[in-house]
């Protein structure tokens, strides 16, 4: 069965792809990727412009399931590591659109956050993109890099779900641990029932929590989404030897 909002520990999880802290009023996100679309045009290809509307329509849900006085991107903001003068005007009217609803906008630094990491979103201010910041106890970072602290809320791999033909974008979930799909549907991702996962999963005991429509759903764990592993020689080996 699925409901409107899952909560894992202290966070609420929303359909959207959104982390919510509510007592702390803070919504976690990760993955925007803006300016997609520029960036596309760039290696010639001609697509509308969609990603900063579509980011703000997420947004705007986001914040009607709990109040929150900051929004923070865990990284990739946007798609192209390149200068892009379009890209950071859609930067500046995401900060200026969640400020007119009293929000503030917390960025932090992911692979493709190359062209903000020296001077953050306004070319006016000096202070660089952070790599890390702790909310509750827990760590957010993007997770191209090792994480400090014995939890974290991380983004980076784009989970998700493929099944029977369909695709469903998906929280990663352990003891420990939140991993965030991408916050649009311009990301590729990662089949968690069978691409390779990264090691470190395995000690949280990941579940699947996947985002449906209006929904967020537990699938259970995500061992049990993947086929049975087949014997490697070595496994053989060991075998014959006892």
């Amino acid at each position: 069965m699925g409901s409107t909002l899952l909560v894992h520990d202290d966070w609420l999880l929303t359909p959207e792809g959104a982390a919510i802290h509510a007592d702390l009023a803070t919504a976690v996100v990760a993955d925007l990727h803006l300016g997609y679309e520029w960036a596309r045009e760039a290696a010639g290809d001609c697509i509308p412009a969609h990603s900063l509307a579509e980011a703000l329509a997420r947004l705007e849900r986001v914040l009607k399931h709990a109040p929150a006085r900051r929004v923070v991107v865990a990284g990739d903001l946007v798609e192209s590591h390149r200068p892009c003068a379009r890209t950071r005007a859609d930067a500046l009217r995401l900060a200026s659109w969640l400020a007119d609803r009293q929000v503030e906008l917390v960025v932090l630094a992911g692979n493709h956050d190359l062209s903000l990491r020296e001077s953050g979103i306004d070319p006016r201010s000096a202070a660089p993109l952070a790599e890390e910041l702790e909310v509750g106890g827990w760590t957010i970072a993007h997770g191209h890099r090792p994480i400090t602290g014995p939890k974290s809320i991380s983004g980076h791999v784009h989970p998700v779900l493929c099944f029977e033909g369909a695709t469903a974008p998906c929280f990663v979930v352990g003891s420990g641990m939140i991993v965030l799909p991408a916050f649009t549907n311009n990301a590729a991702g990662r089949d968690v029932a069978s691409a390779p996962l990264p090691h470190a999963w395995a000690r949280a005991q990941p579940r699947c929590i996947a985002c449906a429509g209006d929904q967020v759903i537990d699938l259970g764990p995500i061992d049990r989404l993947r086929p049975p592993r087949r014997p490697t020689r070595n496994d053989r080996e060991r075998q014959t030897r006892s």
